[in-house]
């Protein structure tokens, strides 16, 4: 009580001193404005061969205030976005049925290099996934978070310029599954920030499927036009 006590009041101090303004368009005192929001609620699919559903699904496009809000949150540290976004994705989860009341669903954070992580000073998406677990259970759904996948030799940033071709060679074998008895018989979703081609999701899906688990769909918060 004390603790949370201490965080709020510093969270009030810091409001006066350092006054924030909403990650995608700076209105006063938002993290994320009810617009700029909305904007995450625009749900699209993407081809996702591999899992159950065949296609994956995001919360936005990634242009404009989205692409902006999701930058400031991913490479800029603004990490109050985590709470937003998390209940974003598990609004997404729930209304696309990648979850019910029935089993337990894991959600399987996108891996990141160890570069990304040393350059951000956490795994974004683990932090991410974790939220939005604790989001669904709050809901009454049995989700957990299950970090699994590891990203190894990945050297180039995730959006970029470059073709699908490129993109998939690039990626291509670098995405495995630290212990595949940690999935193996599960139900799995696995979840990124932004899917451009599409390869990285094809690469966690095969990587969780040769592991043993029960891929269902993928998520995202954002997919590139």
């Amino acid at each position: 009580m004390i603790g949370a006590s201490l965080r709020g009041l510093l969270g009030e101090a810091r409001d006066v001193l350092l006054p924030r303004g909403c990650a995608g368009c700076d209105e006063p005192d938002r993290v994320l404005c009810p617009d700029c929001r909305a904007l995450f609620s625009e749900s699209g699919v993407f081809a996702l061969p591999g899992c159950e559903a065949g296609i994956g699904r995001s919360c936005a496009v990634y242009r404009g205030r989205a692409r902006r809000a999701i930058l400031a949150w991913k490479d800029h540290g603004d990490e109050e976005c985590d709470a937003p976004f998390a209940e974003l994705l598990a609004d997404l989860a729930v209304r696309c049925g990648a979850v019910d009341r029935d089993r337990q669903i894991a959600l399987v954070p996108a891996p990141s290099s160890a570069a990304s992580m040393r350059s951000r000073g956490r795994w974004h998406m683990r932090n991410l996934v974790d939220r939005t677990a604790r989001v669904l259970r709050d809901r009454g759904f049995d989700a957990v978070a299950l970090p699994v996948l590891r990203a190894s030799g990945v050297r180039s940033k995730s959006v970029q310029a470059g073709g699908a071709a490129q993109r998939a060679a690039r990626i291509g074998g670098n995405i495995v599954v630290d212990d595949p008895r940690l999935c193996r018989g599960g139900t799995v979703v696995p979840i990124d920030d932004i899917v451009t081609t599409g390869a990285t999701m094809r690469q966690c899906v095969a990587a969780l499927d040769a592991a043993g688990a029960r891929v269902l769909t993928a998520l995202s918060l954002a997919r590139v036009p």
